[in-house]
């Protein structure tokens, strides 16, 4: 079908709405419309492409954002526990060691007795 310029197209109008068009411009107007029904279909799926594209396009960015808060919250917790744990290290290691016997010959005995129980397992164990 050619296509019509606005003239052709207004004059079309007018002889369908008197109700004087012949079947010939009835078939031309029923192309026409057919013609721009396919237009209107081929534009909105386009503007459905470019929702969907921008939908998940947002819905991505939301995601990157959940995620870099996530490893930022998880960086932040292992620091805070390599931190929390050299200080308990170090914290231990600075304790000064506690005596067990107030007497020096009470714990030599008690160190004598324990080398001697040792000893005698160490010799059972041999024979």
């Amino acid at each position: 079908m050619t296509t019509m310029n606005n003239n052709q197209l207004d004059f079309l109008l007018q002889q369908i709405e008197k109700g004087t068009a012949s079947k010939e411009q009835m078939a031309q107007a029923d192309a026409l419309l057919t013609q721009m029904e396919k237009r209107m279909e081929r534009q909105i799926d386009g503007w459905n492409t470019v929702e969907r594209t921008t939908h998940r396009r947002a819905r991505t960015i939301s995601l990157k954002w959940i995620a870099g808060i996530a490893a930022s919250l998880l960086l932040l917790v292992s620091v805070a526990l390599v931190v929390n744990y050299r200080y308990e290290r170090q914290h231990y290691a600075q304790q000064q060691p506690k005596d067990t016997f107030d007497n020096p010959e009470d714990a030599a005995a008690e160190t004598q007795r324990a080398l001697l129980k040792f000893s005698e397992t160490i010799n059972k164990a041999i024979q």
